[in-house]
C-alpha cells in the first residue's frame, strides 16, 4: 500500500538514512500500477513498495535513487507499450512518474500526513512535480493551508485544487501554465455507519470488517443494538438515530446506510445523514419510498443537488434478494464511487468475442 511505503520512509529517515521515492502522478492505457502507487529505492534497490515489476520498476528504481543521489526531483514516463494488437487492444499504457530524494527534511510533510491518516485532520498534499518550485508541497486543509510554492497565483490555483481533491477523495494531475502539480488526499481510513440494526445491518458490518473499513452501528431499541449481535462492528450505539448520526465524527470518505424499520425514521435519519459530509448516504427501500423521502427532504430545504446525492434506492442492481446479496450490492456502489467505477460490466464487447468464437471455430 502506498501509506506503507510513507510509513518505511519516515522510520528510514528518522533512522538518518536518505531515500529516492517514485510515485506514479498519472496514467495513459493499461498500467499494472494506478495513481498513487509509490516505490522507496536506497542504493539502486527497491526497499519498499512496488511499480508493478518488470522493466518499468527497474527504471524507476534508478531514477529514484538518481534523484536522491543528486536531490534533482523530475518526471519520468514509462511507456509500457505503443502499439495495439490485431484485436485494436493496447498492449500497454505509460505512467507518468515523479522522483523525488527523502531524507530528514521531508519530515515537514510526512509527519502532517501519516498524522492525518491516524485520525488528524484530513488534509491534501499537493506537490510541485515540474517547473519553478519543483518539489515543494502545499498542505491543504478545510481551514487553512501550509507550505507550498512562492508564486502566489500558483498557491491559490494549488489550494484550489487540494480542496478538490480533500473533497472528490481520489488523486488529480493538473497543469497551471508550466507547472504540472499532482494532489492527493489523506485522511482515516473509510469508515462505514450503518443506522439500523437489522438484517442488512448485520450482512452490512461483516462485509465492512471484511473490507478493513471502521464500522459502527446505529439503532434506538437497545435490545438490537448490541455487541453481542453485531461482534463484526468497531462500536454500537444504542440511542436516538438522528441526534447520534450528527454527533459522530462524520467525513467526506464516510458511508452512511439507512435502513431503519419504518418510512419515518428513515426520513429522520437520511435528513441527518445528509447533513454531514459524507459523500455516500443511501436509504434502503422501494422507489416510492424514494420519491416520497425525497420530496420531504426538499420540502425541508435540504439543497437539491444534496438530495439528488441520495442513493436511493441504494446499491448497483444486482438482482439481490438476501440480506447478504443487498450489503454486496451496497458496498459495490460505494466502492464505484470512491474509485470513480462505472458498474458497467467488464466483459468482451459482442464484436471481440465473435471475432474469437471465429477464431476457435477455425482452429
Amino acid at each position: 500500500m502506498s501509506l506503507d511505503v510513507l510509513r518505511a520512509a519516515a522510520d528510514r529517515i528518522a533512522a538518518g538514512e536518505r531515500l529516492g521515492l517514485a510515485t506514479v502522478v498519472a496514467t495513459r492505457g493499461s498500467t499494472p500500477q494506478k495513481v498513487g502507487a509509490r516505490l522507496l529505492a536506497r542504493d539502486g534497490a527497491r526497499v519498499a513498495g512496488t511499480l508493478g515489476g518488470g522493466a518499468v520498476e527497474a527504471a524507476a528504481i534508478q531514477d529514484a535513487w538518481r534523484a536522491a543521489v543528486d536531490g534533482a526531483p523530475a518526471v519520468r514516463e514509462y511507456a509500457l507499450s505503443s502499439a495495439t494488437d490485431e484485436w485494436g487492444l493496447a498492449c500497454g499504457g505509460t505512467m507518468v512518474v515523479f522522483v523525488e530524494r527523502i531524507d530528514a527534511r521531508a519530515r515537514e510533510w510526512l509527519e502532517p500526513v501519516l498524522a492525518a491518516t491516524s485520525g488528524g485532520e484530513p488534509l491534501a498534499a499537493v506537490t510541485v512535480v515540474s517547473g519553478a518550485g519543483a518539489g515543494r508541497r502545499l498542505l491543504v486543509r478545510d481551514s487553512r493551508a501550509t507550505g507550498g510554492a512562492d508564486d502566489p497565483a500558483l498557491g491559490t490555483e494549488a489550494v484550489a485544487l487540494g480542496r478538490r481533491v480533500l473533497a472528490r477523495e481520489s488523486p488529480e494531475f493538473a497543469e497551471v501554465g508550466p507547472v504540472r502539480l499532482y494532489a492527493e488526499a489523506f485522511g482515516p481510513p473509510p469508515a462505514l455507519v450503518i443506522a439500523g440494526a437489522g438484517h442488512v445491518g448485520r450482512a452490512l458490518a461483516g462485509l465492512g470488517r471484511f473490507l478493513g473499513v471502521h464500522v459502527t452501528v446505529v439503532d434506538d431499541r437497545a435490545e438490537y443494538a448490541t455487541p453481542e449481535r453485531f461482534p463484526d462492528a468497531d462500536r454500537v450505539i444504542a440511542g436516538p438515530v438522528p441526534a447520534t448520526l450528527a454527533a459522530l465524527p462524520a467525513g467526506a470518505g464516510t458511508a452512511i446506510v439507512v435502513a431503519m424499520r419504518n418510512q419515518d425514521l428513515d426520513y429522520e435519519a437520511t435528513l441527518a445523514a445528509l447533513r454531514s459530509p459524507a459523500r455516500y448516504v443511501g436509504l434502503i427501500g422501494a422507489r416510492r419510498k424514494a420519491i416520497l423521502v425525497a420530496e420531504r427532504l426538499l420540502a425541508e430545504g435540504v439543497p437539491p443537488e444534496r438530495v439528488r446525492a441520495l442513493r436511493a434506492p441504494i446499491g448497483l442492481d444486482i438482482g439481490a434478494r438476501s440480506p447478504s446479496e443487498i450489503a454486496v450490492a451496497i458496498v459495490g456502489e460505494w466502492i464505484m464511487l470512491r474509485q470513480g467505477g462505472t458498474g458497467a460490466p467488464l466483459r468482451l464487447e459482442d464484436a471481440l468475442f465473435a471475432r474469437a468464437a471465429g477464431r476457435g471455430g477455425a482452429g
